[in-house]
């Protein structure tokens, strides 16, 4: 079964995320990380099969930090959150390989339905 990253710097919101994708979701594993600092050792440790983005990370921001996770694992989808979501800054991150884009102020139910499929869970 699939291990989905959450890298985040607000704790409340990682949670959030781990409750719905360990309750039921097809999702083996949750692994964390507040920056991308930790994001980039944990996956030195473990592989996961998709990783989710703050955008905006206290120590780099996210369309840098998926492209040093693509470097790591080249297949890795990679959907990236952030609270305001402008058009050129969406279309920025899709053209640097990001999976998707997706805003914090949303249903996050959107989230983990196309993190479902992208990680092909029925």
């Amino acid at each position: 079964m699939p291990t989905v990253l959450f890298v985040d710097d607000d704790m409340a919101l990682r949670n959030q995320l781990r409750t719905i994708f360990e309750t039921g979701s097809g999702f083996d594993a949750c692994v964390e990380a507040r920056n991308g600092v930790e994001a980039l050792a944990t996956v030195k440790r473990q592989s996961p099969n998709l990783a989710v983005l703050d955008f905006s990370l206290p120590d780099i921001d996210g369309i840098d930090l998926a492209r040093k996770l693509r470097a790591m694992i080249p297949e890795l989808p990679i959907f990236v959150m952030m609270t305001d979501c402008s058009m050129s800054v969406e279309k920025k991150a899709l053209s640097s390989g990001i999976s998707a884009v997706f805003s914090k102020l949303d249903d996050l139910a959107t989230l983990l339905a196309n993190a479902r499929a992208v990680c092909g869970i029925e």
